[in-house]
This record gives C-alpha cells, structure tokens and sequence, in this order.
C-alpha cells in the first residue's frame, strides 16, 4: 500500500513538473519600456526606440530560435536565436543581428516576473534595453 501510495504521489509530482518545462518552451510577447544608449566618454542617455532602430513589440520564439519583430508602417524581420538557455527561473538568450546591421545582442527572460533586461552591442555604442514579456498561449 505504501508503495502504491509513493508511486502515486510521484507520478502526480512529475505530471506537475511538465507544464513548467513546457512553459520556458514557448514563444514569448515581449514589450520594450526603456532604452539607453551609451558611448564611451559621453557616458549613457535614453534614447527612443526609433533612434535605436527597434521595434517596441517582438516574439520570441524559444523553441523554434526565432525573434521576430513588425515595427509601425515597417516590414517584419525575424532573426535566428543562437543561443537558448533555460535556467530554474530563467530563460538566457543571445543572437547576431543580420550582417548589414553588426549587431549582437543578449537578453534574459524571468519566468517568475516576466521582466526582460537587454542589451546591444554595436561598434559605436552599447544598448540597455527594459521591457516585460508575456507567454503568448
């Protein structure tokens, strides 16, 4: 009977862990709020997105390794992910942009808050980004 019991209770515990896994596997709806751009000896100033040649709005595909964004009254793109990782509370995230832009780039995602911190790296300057993403179900 005990046995039985421990079985059960196992088996409801990894039923339980599956949507977790599942969960950091998914696309993401990702909003950026604020974007800083810093060059050396000038220090960094915020910036906005269309400076910084972003798009406000993008999804995150972890499973397929895709970011893809649609700017206002502009063409959607879509880059390749390079790297995914996926920690406990986490998901890690790097790519290189298209080789026009020479752009690279990484982010994190909280699973737990769904806050995203960014940045861009380019030959000229460096960009902080902040945003929020959501689970796109």
């Amino acid at each position: 009977m005990r046995n039985s019991i421990s079985k059960t209770c196992l088996g409801l515990a990894l039923i339980c862990l599956a949507p977790a896994v599942g969960f950091a596997e998914q696309a993401y709806l990702c909003a950026i709020n604020e974007v800083y751009e810093c060059v050396g000896v000038t220090g960094c100033s915020r910036i906005s997105l269309e400076d910084a040649n972003l798009a406000g709005v993008m999804l995150i595909d972890v499973e397929n390794k895709q970011l893809k964004s649609a700017p206002l009254g502009g063409e959607p793109t879509s880059d390749a992910i390079d790297s995914v990782t996926v920690a406990d509370d986490a998901i890690l995230l790097h790519g290189v942009g298209k080789k026009d832009t020479g752009r690279t780039w990484s982010a994190v995602i909280s699973l737990k808050t769904g806050n995203l911190s960014a940045g861009v790296s380019t030959l000229n300057s460096s960009l902080a980004l902040s945003g929020r993403c959501t689970a796109k179900l």
